[in-house]
């Protein structure tokens, strides 16, 4: 193989267009080697020259010659064909030149010592703007259809001959009876013995019965009557299959004539004879197989070209095909690309423009020869040039063409890569800023995939551990060692989540640093970005956030309990006084005794819930799971509370509810729930009004309604009605009295017993608290 430059050479002076024309489409040449026959651009100048721009390497075989030889003057190639077919090929040539109009021919190549070569070409023309004709055509050898045509030709001669001359397979029907008879040639024929048969109508039976293909059983009868309507104009013709006694399809020609009618003109008798014509009706499937592939091979390679076309002329990088230094052919990307007009405007160009100058050249030659010398696809970036002289990165990818086609030839891709490789640029400076932020926070990152294997940890993070970065991105324990089992689990659950729900709520694990000592942190998982597996953990350490709550605790629970012992006997003080056991008090005495007592009471209610919530919230609060019947539970409270909604002047009623309704609970705690759903329904409804209870099945589970008919709560304060220390703010609110802990406690209460709550209210028409457990069965 000569030397192949990389994309450029001398340009050669004498380039003419039929040159650049041939080379435009000599990439067709690769698919003509897999396809059978020739394809050719065939062109008629005005004048009457004629040449063959292009021809695939099949001119050599139809023709004994090159088909460089034939690109100048295509002469040669007419005083082969055939002096009997080529006054008919040369008025052909002239319509289609004339009209236009798609050219076919059928003709005979004169081959040297050899035979005559049958031929059928076609092919489409174009007029160019000199105002010559370009054909695109294909040109097939039919030599072997016409040979076996010939031979079918012959073998009908012969079956002619046969039927004059012999009797096999003859038949002599009587259309009348449906008796026969027939000769012993044609049992024969179907690999019988005249004794398969004792009586002729036994092999009609059989012929009728199973003999004939189902298929063909209308073709013969249909042939039959046209032969009796024509009375005796034509002769009786039919094909059918019919099995031999091997139980083998073989094809029956059958010819007869009924050769006696009645005086009405009806037919009485009919002979002919049956021809097997198997070995034919295999030729012709044959010879239409073959056409079919051809006609297929035809019109593939015509899509593929076609195809090929939309793809280069439409690539949305630039292409350029590369001849001995010269651009040959370019699409339109490569035009923009590099600042020309049109695509058109580039053929004929050197290529030398695209570089820094002849050293640069140079060294892109060195570095892409040896990849084409072998025939490899050559892929680099390089600093290139536009013809405006502008500048730009490049990336590059080309590929050797054929040496048979192109001189030192190639086919380049060429894409601006200039902004993409800025884009990495500042990525990677963007990444560096990102990890020196990582690595100076106070936040300790973890990056890791679905495997659990961690990608990247920043200093924090060591920190944390007591571990160094290498040993955490290299050994496949690390998780074992950093975290107890049980926060294992923890972690692996807070990943499912977020691989099902795509997010998880923050949770708190120990860390196990390298001295066995333990640093509890609070971790938030989420998604890495761009990816669907991928994660992100971000620690906080959090000893002295747990030091202070569990002061805060502490602090909450001394002085409660403090706080309850003389309260209690304050209130049992204040409550025998307001009793009278140390005699009647002053009117004015007795005021300040019951208002001293309410307020003692509130109080109560007040350390108590905010026991409750510290119990609560350190996990102390016991809960028991045991079968309770919603029903009667609801009954139960309804009762207790009667009396203190009676003294608010309102009613209590349960308005429905099934038989009976069990769940999983806690009894006390429900109870607990009830009476803070109720009081507030009461307390909060007006005088005379009615608080609705209700029990009934929703789905798979139970659920219960405490509806009032109260002042409802406002809009903007119903997404903080579960908080802790919440009231609704106003005077009527106030005057009810409360702490604020009450929902709080019975939401927190609920779901620590795997239940829910919601609640529905409108301003001015009152309120529904609800709460649901699953059945239980």
């Amino acid at each position: 193989m000569s030397e192949l430059p990389a994309m450029s050479a001398e340009l050669v002076p004498e380039e003419t267009e039929l040159a650049a024309l041939q080379r435009s489409h000599a990439l067709l040449s690769n698919f003509s080697r897999c396809l059978p026959g020739m394809f050719y651009q065939f062109r008629r100048y005005p004048d009457a020259r004629f040449c063959l721009p292009y021809a695939s390497e099949a001119v050599e075989t139809f023709f004994g010659v090159k088909a460089e030889q034939l690109r100048e003057d295509a002469s040669f190639m007419f005083a082969k064909i055939h002096p009997d077919d080529l006054p008919k090929m040369i008025v052909a040539v002239r319509k289609s030149f004339a009209e236009l109009s798609p050219w076919h021919q059928e003709y005979r190549i004169i081959a040297d010592g050899q035979p005559d070569r049958w031929v059928v070409g076609d092919a489409t023309p174009e007029r160019l703007p000199d105002g010559s004709v370009l054909w695109h055509g294909f040109l097939s050898d039919n030599t072997e259809r016409k040979l076996t045509e010939q031979r079918l030709l012959a073998a009908e001669r012969q079956r002619s001959l046969v039927m004059k001359a012999s009797n096999q397979g003859l038949y002599d029907i009587n259309l009348q009876t449906g008796e026969g008879s027939f000769s012993p040639e044609y049992l024969q024929m179907l690999g019988h013995d005249p004794r398969d048969f004792a009586h002729p109508q036994q092999f009609w039976d059989y012929f009728w019965g199973t003999g004939v293909h189902p298929d063909d059983v209308a073709n013969l009868k249909h042939a039959y009557k046209a032969h009796a309507a024509a009375k005796g104009a034509a002769d009786y013709h039919a094909e059918f299959r019919q099995k031999n006694k091997a139980g083998e399809w073989r094809w029956i020609m059958s010819l007869g004539s009924i050769v006696e009618w009645d005086s009405k003109g009806k037919p009485l008798r009919m002979v002919g004879t049956h021809i097997d014509i198997t070995e034919r009706k295999q030729t012709e499937e044959m010879l239409r197989q073959n056409q079919e592939l051809l006609e297929s091979n035809k019109n593939r390679y015509k899509e593929l070209a076609r195809e090929l076309e939309i793809l280069i002329t439409n690539a949305p990088v630039g292409i350029m095909f590369v001849s001995d230094g010269v651009i040959v052919r370019a699409n339109k990307a490569l035009a923009e690309l590099c600042r020309f007009p049109d695509a058109q405007a580039m053929i004929g160009v050197k290529t030398t423009f695209l570089y820094q100058g002849p050293e640069d050249y140079q060294a892109f030659s060195a570095q892409v020869t040896p990849g084409l010398l072998a025939d490899e696809l050559v892929e680099l970036e390089w600093h290139l040039r536009r013809f405006n002289g502008e500048s730009f990165t490049g990336r590059v990818a080309g590929r050797a063409l054929p040496t048979e086609s192109y001189v030192r030839g190639a086919v380049w891709m060429i894409e601006d890569v200039t902004e993409q490789r800025g884009t990495l640029d500042a990525l990677r400076t963007s990444e560096q800023r990102l990890q020196r932020l990582m690595n100076s926070s106070l936040i300790g990152i973890i990056q890791g995939n679905e495997a659990g294997q961690i990608l990247d940890v920043n200093d924090v993070f060591t920190q944390f551990s007591g571990y160094d970065r290498d040993y955490l991105l290299t050994q496949d324990s690390a998780w074992e060692t950093l975290l107890s089992p049980q926060d294992l689990k923890i972690c692996q659950q807070a990943y499912k989540d977020l691989i099902q729900t795509g997010t998880t709520a923050p949770f708190e694990i120990m860390l196990l640093q390298s001295g066995n000592t333990g640093v509890p942190i609070l971790v938030g998982l989420s998604h890495l970005e761009n990816s669907e597996r991928g994660w992100v953990a971000f620690a906080m350490d959090i000893s002295d956030r747990l030091r202070m709550n569990r002061l805060k605790t502490e602090f909450i629970s001394v002085v409660s309990h403090e706080l309850r012992t003389p309260l209690t006997s304050i209130r049992g003080s204040l409550s025998l006084l307001e009793s009278g056991v140390s005699g009647v008090l002053p009117k004015q005495a007795e005021h300040l005794i019951r208002i001293a007592h309410n307020n003692s009471k509130r109080l109560i209610t007040l350390v108590n819930d905010i026991l409750d919530m510290d119990k609560l919230a350190s996990g102390k609060m016991i809960f028991r799971s045991e079968a309770l019947d919603l029903v009667a539970l609801v009954q139960n409270a309804l009762e207790l509370h009667t009396s203190y909604a009676s003294s608010l002047k309102v009613n209590l009623v349960l308005d429905h509810h099934p038989q009976q309704a069990w769940i999983l609970a806690d009894h006390d705690r429900l109870m607990q729930v009830m009476a803070n759903l109720i009081s507030n329904a009461a307390k909060f409804s007006r005088e005379g009004e009615t608080v609705l209870l209700r029990v009934f099945g929703k789905g798979p589970r139970y659920r219960v309604e405490v509806r009032d008919r109260g002042v409802g709560i406002a809009p903007e304060f119903q997404e903080h009605l579960f908080e802790p220390f919440t009231q609704a703010d106003g005077t009527d609110t106030r005057q009810k009295g409360g702490t604020g802990l009450g929902l709080s406690i019975t939401k927190a209460m609920l779901e620590k017993m795997h239940g829910q709550i919601g609640f529905t209210s409108t301003a001015g028409q009152g309120s529904t608290f609800w709460f649901e457990f699953d059945v239980y069965r």
